[in-house]
């Protein structure tokens, strides 16, 4: 016999669950994935069917910006005769196949013959020739507008520059110049309200530059250290020499001791090529340099060449050209420009590439001399 004076304890009451990333509409989620660098695309599709439909999808690259990749060849008769050659790198799809194929084809901007063998680099649509070549230092700054293909000349600089003898680094819509000799001179171009300013002086050696911006600083690659140029440090001290070691995948670190060739960054990585140890990316939590491998955690060793001239982003992925020699039967030399394309993923503490596709992107005269590779906004 029940009692009818018994208090039933209440019902538990849980919390209804978070909602999922996966529960958001579709025009939602891809204008996030937008802003989710391309490596961390493999980790994501194990997520969800949802999401990784919408990764493989064309919605998502229309909402990229999409660049295109420009080559410049500088062609060398003599010491007073000399042409430049614009490129562009083209994907094709061959309809018999379906396979993609990649070539360099010429670009149809009409390039104005001068300042090419400056500092050069890519703002959106646009491109800065800061400077003078080898030998040449200038205060000149030359801007391209590859939409509308007018050239102008803009504001100089206070100190003139020439092509090995500086960096240079995008930050949030500004141009940082680093160069000199002895103590370094900032120099900032504002591209917006195009006017430079004085940003202070910096201690460092001269020596041969490389400089690319990765996480809002500009890293400049030297042999075996890296001076890392903070804008962001107000009164501190925002130039930091850094001694940087290799780091192999055994855990083996050594010091670097050949010669940074080029670089570039990918989703906010920064890539080098070494002429010894070749391809290798920058870890900046641990401020070591790490060789990329593929996923089973081995060299590419088609990305440890000597004949490796030039790498760039293309499409969220890395573009390595190489350049070697073609002897014809008639004896006439030749240049053989080769590309590989490499997607890049993360693996845990690692960056691994695989290579997409890897062929011939061209032949050129053997005068021809890679000059410049920029990705620029369609």
């Amino acid at each position: 016999m029940s009692n009818s004076n018994t208090i039933e304890p209440p019902e538990k009451h849980h919390p209804p669950p978070p909602p999922s990333l996966s529960s958001l509409p579709d025009d939602i989620l891809l204008t996030c994935l937008a802003l989710v660098p391309r490596s961390y695309h493999l980790s994501l599709s194990w997520v969800s069917r949802k999401l990784r439909a919408l990764l493989r999808s064309p919605q998502l690259n229309k909402l990229r910006s999409k660049k295109s990749l420009y080559v410049c060849f500088h062609e060398k008769y003599n010491d007073s005769d000399s042409t430049f050659h614009w490129f562009t790198l083209n994907e094709e799809t061959k309809t018999s196949t379906t396979t993609k194929e990649y070539r360099l084809v010429p670009n149809p901007t009409p390039f104005p013959s001068h300042k090419y063998g400056s500092l050069t680099v890519a703002v959106g649509s646009k491109v800065y020739f800061i400077g003078g070549p080898r030998g040449e230092p200038s205060r000149d700054l030359w801007i391209l507008d590859t939409r509308s293909e007018t050239m102008t000349q803009g504001p100089s600089m206070s100190v003139p520059r020439e092509q090995f003898d500086a960096a240079v680094g995008v930050i949030d819509g500004k141009i940082y110049v680093i160069g000199g000799e002895g103590f370094l001179q900032v120099e900032v171009f504002d591209v917006k309200s195009e006017t430079w300013e004085l940003a202070g002086l910096e201690n460092a050696g001269k020596s041969y530059r490389c400089g690319a911006s990765v996480e809002g600083k500009v890293y400049i690659v030297e042999k075996d250290e890296i001076h890392v140029y903070n804008p962001r440090e107000g009164e501190g001290e925002r130039m930091v020499k850094m001694v940087t070691k290799r780091l192999s995948e055994g855990g083996r670190k050594y010091k670097l001791n050949d010669t940074v060739y080029c670089v570039c960054v990918v989703d906010d990585v920064l890539f080098a090529f070494f002429n010894w140890t070749g391809l290798m990316w920058f870890d900046t939590k641990r401020n070591v340099w790490r060789r990329l491998v593929g996923r089973n955690g081995k060299r590419l060793k088609k990305l440890s060449t000597f004949s490796v001239k030039e790498m760039a982003e293309h499409d969220g992925k890395l573009a390595v050209f190489y350049q070697c020699f073609k002897t014809e039967e008639d004896f006439t030399v030749s240049e053989v420009v080769q590309c590989a394309i490499v997607s890049l993923h993360r693996a845990g503490d690692r960056i691994c590439g695989t290579i997409d596709w890897f062929g011939v992107v061209g032949t050129l005269p053997f005068s021809f001399r890679f000059l410049h590779c920029l990705a620029v906004s369609d």
